[in-house]
């Protein structure tokens, strides 16, 4: 990583740090904060002035178009073009797509379902729909635009889990766990040859579904362009979060996946409640000199309890409160310190009880810009999401799809990037 790209990520973290501050309001705007606040601003122009002169020193990296040829450039296009509504419609009607949705289920490689790289391209919002109403007398209703359910972000992109297209048959990931031997020889000694061990670790496709059932009187009412973006949006959303919860938490069970956890090995369970030494040394026991050289190399994703007891956990003792909680040195010191609800909960674990999971994430590797960024986790996925019973309700003017999405287990092709660590919060 260039000089230039380090200050560049730090500029980053300082940004995504201030803008929450900005959020703060009432109480929660402490002094401390202030303090932050103030120490943040004057960091952040000190950067960006370190930046411009890294890149002067440096020169800008040569920037790659990945789409310059007329075949991913045709690719996007049909993305653009093609429409999930279209999609939908041609499913209710038992006919097959044609136009540009035929076009890019070809180039997709699939005879059915909807490509799942339809996702990739964002659609234009809608920001507001006039419905009038059909009784004599009354006026339009002007409809704001529909609002999104909130989810939380996904948690794999952020701890190295890439997802991948594969073709249609089995997954398989190959590591050499086992390395060839090296050492000195005398003079005239002959070096002997050692064998190379690979695991291999397969997978095949598991379904996670979503089902959607709406009357042809909502269509009608809705209008279709609104309809259009609001599904993709939700349907996006919602099969996005069971495949992160699955990511983290399957428990390999019936026809879940297999998560990373279950991937994991348990830590010793924890005996006393977390001080802000604890926090600290969470991050710093994963500093291992290969995949984790420094504290800016080594993210934790952990509870809600946890960050909530880490932000007011201090240094200092309990009748004086030092300059900086855990929660905050964690952030400004390390490779990344964050929560998200699809974490396990507090529960007993190992026969100690009030414990939250969490997962250490070694990015030292996977930080590094061209070929020596390494791919520590793959979630395969089967390109296609696939529709069908959407007849079942047809006598009472109603339409189901079910949508379906094939993927795979989560593997840990460099499984020493990633530990479980725990956390006693009560």
């Amino acid at each position: 990583m260039t000089n230039a790209q380090k200050i560049r990520l730090r500029l980053s973290e300082v940004r995504q740090r201030l803008n929450e501050v900005a959020g703060l309001e009432g109480d929660d705007f402490t002094d401390e904060i202030r303090g932050e606040a103030s120490t943040l601003q004057a960091e952040f122009a000190d950067l960006e002035a370190r930046h411009r002169a890294a890149i002067i020193a440096e020169g800008e990296p040569e920037v790659v178009d990945v789409a310059t040829d007329a075949e991913a450039r045709e690719r996007i296009e049909l993305r653009g073009k093609a429409s999930l509504g279209r999609y939908l419609v041609a499913a209710m009607q038992g006919r097959m797509v044609d136009g540009p949705e035929a076009e890019l289920r070809a180039a997709a490689e699939i005879d059915d379902g909807i490509p799942l790289e339809l996702w990739d391209v964002p659609q234009p919002e809608e920001t507001r729909v006039d419905v009038p109403t059909g009784a004599p007398g009354t006026v339009g209703i002007n409809l704001d635009r529909i609002r999104p359910q909130v989810f939380a972000p996904s948690v794999l992109p952020m701890i190295g889990v890439e997802m991948p297209r594969v073709e249609s048959g089995t997954y398989a990931s190959a590591t050499i766990t086992t390395s060839l031997m090296a050492g000195s020889e005398a003079a005239g000694g002959a070096a002997e040859a050692s064998t190379a061990g690979f695991t291999v670790t397969s997978v095949t496709p598991k379904r996670i579904s979503a089902r959607l059932g709406i009357r042809i009187e909502d269509i009608a009412a809705v209008g279709q362009a609104n309809f259009e973006a609001i599904l993709r949006e939700n349907l996006s959303l919602i099969l996005s979060d069971e495949l992160d919860d699955q990511g983290l938490n399957g428990a390999a069970a019936g026809a879940d996946l297999t998560g990373i956890f279950e991937r994991l090995t348990d830590p010793a369970a924890p005996g006393a409640v977390v001080d802000f030494d604890g926090f600290a040394a969470a991050h710093a026991g994963g500093i291992d000199g290969l995949w984790a050289n420094t504290l800016k190399d080594v993210a934790i994703v952990c509870g809600p309890a946890t960050m909530a007891l880490a932000a007011k956990t201090f240094q200092s003792a309990a009748n004086y409160r030092g300059e900086m909680s855990a929660a905050a040195y964690a952030a400004r010191e390390t490779g990344g310190f964050w929560t998200n609800k699809r974490m396990p909960d507090s529960d007993t674990f190992l026969t100690v009880t009030s414990v939250q999971q969490a997962i250490l994430y070694r990015k030292g590797r996977s930080m590094m810009g061209g070929a020596g960024a390494m791919r520590t986790a793959v979630c395969p996925h089967w390109n296609r999401v696939s529709i069908d019973d959407i007849y079942s309700g047809s006598a009472s003017g109603e339409r189901y799809f079910t949508m379906h999405v094939l993927l795979g287990d989560v593997i840990l092709v460099q499984p020493d990037a990633y530990a479980q660590v725990a956390f006693k919060i009560a």
